[in-house]
């Protein structure tokens, strides 16, 4: 076992680091990647070869492994300590063109900032790092696919974080006045002519002669009538590289390479072309190398991530039933990864509105709801001495020494090893045989 008292001046130069470093603020501090700025702060002060620094960057990727599917909108909270190093990652499914606002609020114990990333899968490649104490940051997904939020405290960092994950409009108008997204009454990919197409846009359902709205700022590429769409306008968002298709209009009211803000009046709602046998609607349409489905990026009806109150929630619980679902997502429609037995202790991560993101001593990773679990009871230990492991399958020969005094047994695995605990939050496993 590595001596502690190596440890205390890498610990003692890396705290004069960091507090020469940080200013206190309240805004994100951007830059091309925080991450990679901190990381290179760490190298640069010799810190990133040590034990502790090399910790610091294999828990990030530890917690792309381990990070869970959540769905939007969605409210988390948890607590990093000083003395624990270790990152935080959630996994979320969004649609070309779908944005989402994310609120990070750090309530640091020092003077550390949070550092947030986003990545895209599946090669998790990084978009967006930012370190921040307060702030909330718009994000818009390019492609369909998975997508990963990732947020790690400045080493030695401590404090409470609660991140709230809401959708919103990624145009600020809607392309009929009037109107929202639950006025669509017909989607993308339904059915048309028997099953010899699919619908490639969405229908909004609204009075004839009812305006029909830029939703982006952009220049208009074609007025036309003909064809299925019959009178319609095309306006090139120059920021997305998309073509938008408004269709089936009663009448138009801009010209060719015309400029048009959002909010501008591109025409007049009807059902001319192929919609002449149905009741005035606009069929709005997006093409990128063919057409993609347009509902993500004109949906203005969400459900806001509600605010969680704060809650100091305890590092290590027991399940209180005979049976526990250790579920893949905070809900009871999600698959159930295992099931847990009585009195089963798990460390708590993180923590929703009605559930804990937990880890058992396997390392099964998920979800319980908040009921099924209470607090750890704990009892004195027989021994004053013994080796224990940071991991109850650890070999014997990276075991630590320690005094038990400063421990009390809270649990036991199916392994064999009885679980301790010290009043700084350390778990560690002890042979059951030496008790």
């Amino acid at each position: 076992m590595k001596s502690a008292n190596l440890i205390l001046p890498i610990f003692a130069f890396l705290i004069a680091l960091l507090f020469s470093c940080n200013n206190q603020t309240l805004r994100i501090f951007k830059s091309s990647s925080a991450r990679t700025t901190y990381l290179n702060t760490l190298e640069n002060s010799g810190i990133g070869a040590t034990r502790i620094g090399s910790e610091w960057k294999h828990s990030a990727n530890e917690a792309i492994l381990k990070a869970p599917q959540l769905e939007v909108p969605i409210s988390i909270q948890g607590s990093f300590k000083s003395k624990t190093i270790e990152a935080k990652a959630w996994k979320i499914q969004l649609e070309q063109g779908a944005s989402m606002n994310i609120l990070v609020h750090w309530q640091a114990l020092d003077s550390s900032k949070l550092i947030v990333d986003i990545m895209q899968g599946p090669d998790w490649k990084e978009l967006e790092s930012f370190a921040t104490q307060s702030d909330s940051v718009k994000f818009e997904a390019q492609k369909t696919g998975q997508y990963l939020l990732r947020i790690q405290p400045e080493l030695l960092g401590a404090g409470n974080f609660q991140i709230q994950i809401s959708g919103i409009a990624t145009y600020a108008v809607f392309p009929v006045q009037g109107k929202n997204s639950k006025a669509i009454q017909s989607v993308w990919g339904d059915v048309r002519d028997g099953g010899k197409r699919s619908h490639e846009g969405v229908d909004i359902f609204a009075v004839r002669g009812t305006p029909v709205l830029a939703p982006v700022s952009g220049v208009v590429t074609a007025v036309r009538d003909r064809g299925l769409g019959g009178k319609q306008v095309w306006v090139r968002d120059p920021e997305r590289n998309w073509n938008l298709y408004f269709a089936h209009l009663d009448s138009q009211l801009v010209s060719n390479l015309q400029r048009v803000n959002p909010g501008d009046t591109l025409g007049l709602v009807g059902n001319t072309g192929n919609a002449r046998t149905t009741a005035p609607h606009l069929h709005f349409g997006i093409y990128q190398n063919g057409a993609i489905n347009p509902f993500p990026a004109i949906k203005n009806d969400f459900q806001q991530a509600t605010k969680l109150k704060e809650e100091q929630v305890a590092a290590l619980m027991k399940v209180n039933t005979s049976q526990a679902n250790l579920r893949s997502q905070p809900s009871t429609k999600s698959s159930i990864i295992s099931q847990m037995k009585a009195n089963t202790p798990v460390f708590v991560r993180a923590a929703t509105l009605d559930w804990y993101q937990v880890e058992d001593a396997e390392g099964n990773f998920g979800f319980l709801y908040k009921n099924l679990l209470s607090p750890i009871e704990s009892t004195s230990l027989r021994e004053k001495v013994s080796y224990a492991h940071t991991l109850p399958s650890q070999a014997s020969n990276d075991s630590l020494l320690v005094d038990l005094a400063d421990f009390r047994k809270v649990g036991e695995t199916e392994d064999g090893f009885d679980m301790i605990l010290d009043q700084d939050g350390n778990v560690l496993f002890l042979p059951a045989f030496l008790q």
